[in-house]
């Protein structure tokens, strides 16, 4: 899927799924029920507006613009802060690298965002939050944390035990700025290999900063 500049690390390749299961719950799937009808004249010929169909309710939505603008400006401010992480960028990525190095992956996923920072802090801004999505916090963080170990253990079997050697941390996609934390998108972690030759290790795609302490905000799966 082509990456949206303006949308956080992991929503990209997330959001569809993401709004077709909240469809079964959303006032939009009562009359998408309803117009099974309509569907049905339109395969004879006879198309009929959704719009005609019994049951019919159009969403409201008056937060529409936050499609566009990538976040939600309602967004209220919080204190809730990042417990861990890591003082700076190239901290964070000198950290994954030693997580790696030693095998350690509760290390490695205690260095990316938790359920309670992605619940407080980061979803309430994202523009998917908005009501009229019908998801939750909850039906998010369940697919995020699923990348997550995906992406903590994945990461263990191609460089786990590998004395890697930092070198710098790239951004290649940006920053997005929020209310109360900003992304920054498209992370390459650059260190010298075994050979003494460079290595690019692109498992960690974004990273969150709150107030000045950095945690992993989306990894490959």
């Amino acid at each position: 899927m082509a990456r949206n500049p303006a949308t956080g690390g992991w929503r990209p390749a997330l959001v569809a799924g993401l709004l077709l299961a909240a469809g079964l719950r959303a006032p939009g799937a009562r009359a998408a029920a309803a117009a099974a009808p309509a569907a049905e004249s339109v395969a004879h010929g006879h198309p009929v507006s959704i719009k005609d169909s019994p049951g019919y309710v159009p969403l409201v939505d008056p937060e529409s613009t936050a499609v566009v603008l990538g976040r939600r400006t309602s967004a209220p401010a919080v204190s809730a802060r990042f417990s861990g992480g890591c003082r700076s960028l190239e901290d964070l990525g000198r950290a994954v690298l030693w997580t790696l190095h030693h095998g350690d992956a509760d290390s490695l996923r205690r260095l990316c965002v938790s359920r309670r920072e992605f619940s407080e802090i980061l979803w309430p801004e994202f523009p998917e939050s908005r009501p009229v999505t019908g998801l939750t916090a909850e039906d998010a963080w369940g697919v995020l944390d699923n990348r997550f170990i995906g992406g903590v253990h994945g990461a263990m079997d191609v460089y786990g035990g590998r004395p890697l050697v930092f070198r710098r941390i790239e951004v290649y996609h940006g920053v997005r700025n929020y209310r109360n934390f900003r992304i920054l998108n498209g992370l390459r972690i650059v260190a010298t290999n075994e050979e003494g030759k460079e290595e690019q290790l692109l498992f960690v795609r974004a990273a969150a900063e709150r107030k000045g302490r950095f945690k992993i905000e989306s990894t490959t799966d």
